[in-house]
């Protein structure tokens, strides 16, 4: 409860130097950052003095168990509404919405309740102070790593030969659960053979053949806190080709995950992976960005691309996840995630990443 005091004070101070009054948000992970809610539907209004939570009748002892609010209430009409005739908005000249997490309707209803004027757009304020982890976070992120590590060892075991990509996907979903998570943090990526070089693939029905590439990108939900990890494993005896690229983008990964520190830009990353795999003639096939923050959602703001102008600092959680796809014939991913120190990362994804022969 304690950490949600201290966000919510970082968050006025922001508010008080943009000269707004309040912030409203709609947005699941923004208002379980702020109050520890992790229900579906709720409206949030913080103040310069007070945190106003609202939800509907169906969450009223969620709320009354898990929210963190100086204001807690629960009706069965619209929550814009309630506000409204609470006389919520009354004092109001100012107010900071998350236009990036705003549906039209939404903002229909808050421009009918509190006026057009009234709405300013605060693009990446929240997303910037949940970029940095606190105390609470981490080991909540560092628990989902643990089970989906524990995850990928025991689905080892059951790859083999004859089995699909389905089986493998559905094993992974039942043994998140097993270990303590909500959910999956999104679909299973499970694809064998030349399906491996679709970064984003779906498993399928397709069966797992002999001397065939499986890559499995998987992650967890614990907390509200997501896991996200990559392994590519070999069925049976590589070829020298594939024992190449696995060497290629492994080596990648590793030069990443040394250089990544307190302050460093991070295009600066991507560049010195990207640059590693291009000096092996694979630059054109690796088709997407290093790495990606994440915490309360899977891919977070923090963007490790060439295009990036972030800067990573202490508490920045983030993936560090190079690959190569060759089309028609396979792909190699390897993704890690790290939280960033003074000097230096901390790895949290502990699986092994030399190359596993099943």
């Amino acid at each position: 409860m304690m950490n949600h005091l201290y966000r919510v004070a970082a968050l006025r101070t922001e508010l008080q130097k943009k000269k707004l009054d309040a912030f409203v948000s709609f947005f699941p992970p923004t208002i379980r950052y702020f109050t520890g809610f992790s229900g579906s539907n709720a409206f949030l209004i913080i103040t310069a003095s007070k945190t106003f939570f609202l939800t509907d009748f169906r969450y009223f002892e969620q709320m009354q168990s898990e929210v963190s609010a100086d204001v807690k209430l629960a009706d069965k009409g619209n929550l814009v509404e309630c506000a409204s005739t609470k006389k919520i908005f009354s004092s109001l000249k100012a107010i900071g919405v998350e236009n990036n997490h705003l549906s039209l309707k939404q903002f229909s209803e808050l421009k009918k309740a509190v006026g057009e004027k009234k709405l300013y757009a605060i693009e990446a304020l929240v997303e910037n102070l949940r970029a940095v982890k606190d105390s609470e976070e981490i080991p909540l992120i560092k628990k989902a790593v643990e089970i989906s590590d524990r995850v990928f060892q025991k689905i080892l075991g059951m790859i083999k030969p004859g089995i699909s990509e389905l089986d493998i996907s559905a094993e992974i979903s039942y043994y998140h659960k097993k270990f303590g998570a909500e959910n999956d943090a999104f679909d299973s990526i499970v694809v064998s053979g030349t399906r491996s070089s679709l970064p984003h693939g779906l498993p399928s029905e397709k069966k797992i053949s002999n001397r065939e590439f499986v890559t499995l990108d998987f992650g967890c939900i614990y907390h509200g806190y997501h896991s996200d990890m990559t392994r590519t494993i070999c069925v049976g005896t590589p070829t020298a080709e594939m024992k190449k690229v696995y060497s290629v983008v492994l080596n990648a990964q590793q030069k990443a995950i040394a250089s990544a520190t307190n302050n460093i830009a991070a295009k600066k990353l991507d560049t010195m992976a990207r640059s590693y795999i291009a000096s092996y003639g694979y630059g054109k096939f690796f088709r997407h960005s290093l790495g990606h923050g994440i915490g309360l959602e899977i891919h977070e703001p923090l963007r490790l691309g060439a295009a990036s102008k972030d800067r990573l600092v202490v508490g920045n959680v983030v993936t560090i996840e190079p690959g190569i796809y060759l089309p028609q014939k396979f792909g190699v991913r390897i993704e890690d995630m790290v939280v960033i120190r003074n000097k230096g990362c901390e790895v949290l994804t502990c699986s092994s990443k030399e190359l596993i022969v099943v």
